[in-house]
């Protein structure tokens, strides 16, 4: 009797028959609204300091123009490397499986779709594959990788870009199968490093390396056939408390988790663990009309792993306020937003923004959320005034944005116009913008960065 295929055999087999004909139609939506934004922070975060500081120690050219135009000479997992850097350099792309999808996803299609030529329609195939395969291995272990100080992003991405690269070289299901458990000995990334460059950085890296493994596989390279599933393999290996299921079959082609779960886009450049506690913030502000100095207290009710990710207390830079609780609430009740004028180290140092950190405490003791466990159920906001008075927000489950709380489409391309105009200018920006938007009809990345966006769309 034959036995078992076994989980990274199965993934090989999916990836290896993955075609845009397969793709869930309401999924293609989400890939394109994926994209959109994501190519928006990807043209702001090249001119962020960490994005030219990776490529000169990788001994990768770096030319901004070049790159803007996505189509960029050089090796895909190199040009993977600045694109997956630059797309989180901000901590403003979007958000899902317990890490951020699209800055891993993205980067390594469009690095190597300017290598294969690849038109839009495969492009929506292998995000598609990526997506279900980070869905598939995430949902495997009970317990929180972030609170083993795993960064899921870089781990899991690392395996799914080398499922968008293998469907996008056409590998068969073998050499598909040796590509993820290839990159199950590249993935690396650690919570301790967020707040600093190191974070954006870990994300570029698991672009390259997941491009890299589908090469090797490609080349030859043996592996494991049951690198992810055995006791000694990735999902035991990066579990917190080994509570592994790798055993039952996989849900791979059957169960599309993309249309469950979605994307999230990011209305604020921080940390998402943040967002509906922000949302909650400014309603009230909003809503009370009230003055920062009308606050005595702010008591935010969120997950212990909301908390534990949220580390920064007194924030000094602007890297350290993306992952801090406490200036969110500050920027929220001072400013009533928290957008990127509020990122810089002269708000941030600020008197009156230092003295209200004080004022915010957590009560990290909310239940998770079942399609997010990372999340609480909902956040909450409490504010003890100085008039004597208690208020309190509304349970915030979703945040603007969320994929069950989407925005409209003029307000992601006002987001993608503020990150994209300075680079590229407006005009270009609209272009670029459309393009992704109706990403079925692109014909090629090439053509896109040859001929111009309008002309790269079929009619």
């Amino acid at each position: 009797m034959e036995a078992p295929m076994g989980l990274t055999r199965e993934i090989g087999g999916f990836l290896a028959d993955m075609r845009f004909e397969r793709v869930p139609e309401d999924a293609v939506v989400t890939v394109c609204t994926g994209f959109t934004d994501c190519v928006g922070v990807m043209l702001a975060g090249l001119t962020e300091p960490v994005s030219p500081a990776a490529a000169r120690a990788a001994g990768i050219s770096f030319d901004v123009d070049a790159l803007a135009i996505l189509g960029a000479k050089g090796p895909a997992p190199d040009l993977g490397l600045i694109y997956g850097t630059a797309a989180h350099a901000l901590d403003f792309d979007d958000t899902g499986l317990s890490g951020h999808p699209s800055a891993v996803l993205v980067p390594a299609i469009l690095a190597e779709a300017a290598d294969t030529g690849a038109d839009g329609r495969k492009m929506i195939a292998a995000y598609v594959a990526g997506y279900e395969i980070w869905a598939e291995l995430i949902r495997r272990d009970l317990d929180q990788h972030h609170k083993k100080g795993w960064h899921p992003t870089a781990m899991f991405g690392t395996l799914a870009a080398a499922g968008a690269s293998a469907v996008l070289r056409g590998l068969d299901s073998a050499q598909a199968s040796r590509a993820v458990a290839i990159a199950g000995s590249l993935a690396g990334g650690i919570v301790s490093n967020f707040g600093t460059m190191t974070k954006p950085f870990q994300v570029g890296r698991a672009v390259q390396s997941g491009l890299l493994a589908a090469r090797l596989a490609e080349a030859g390279i043996s592996a494991a056939d049951d690198a992810i599933e055995h006791e000694l393999g990735f999902l035991q290996a990066i579990s917190p408390r080994g509570r592994v299921d790798s055993k039952s079959k996989s849900r791979l082609g059957t169960e599309w988790r993309i249309l469950a779960l979605g994307i999230n886009v990011k209305l604020y450049p921080m940390c998402y663990a943040a967002h509906r506690s922000l949302d909650a913030m400014i309603d009230l502000r909003q809503a009370y009309q009230l003055a920062p100095s009308d606050i005595e207290e702010v008591e935010v009710e969120l997950s212990a792993t909301q908390a534990t990710i949220l580390r920064n207390h007194r924030p000094q830079n602007a890297l350290d306020a993306k992952f801090s609780i406490e200036f969110a609430m500050a920027a929220a009740a001072i400013s009533g937003r928290c957008s990127g004028s509020e990122f810089n180290k002269a708000f941030v140092r600020r008197p009156d923004v230092q003295d209200f950190f004080a004022k915010v405490k957590t009560r990290a003791d909310a239940a998770p959320d079942p399609e997010e466990p990372s999340l609480s159920l909902h956040d909450r906001v409490h504010l003890s005034l100085r008039d004597g008075r208690r208020i309190s927000s509304e349970p915030v489950r979703y945040a603007r944005g969320h994929f069950k709380r989407p925005i409209e489409s003029e307000l992601l391309w006002q987001k993608f116009q503020n990150c994209a105009a300075g680079v590229i200018g407006i005009d270009q920006a609209r272009q670029l913008f459309d393009a992704f938007q109706y990403l079925p009809r692109l014909r090629s990345i090439r053509d896109l960065a040859a001929q111009g966006a309008r002309a790269a769309l079929a009619r």
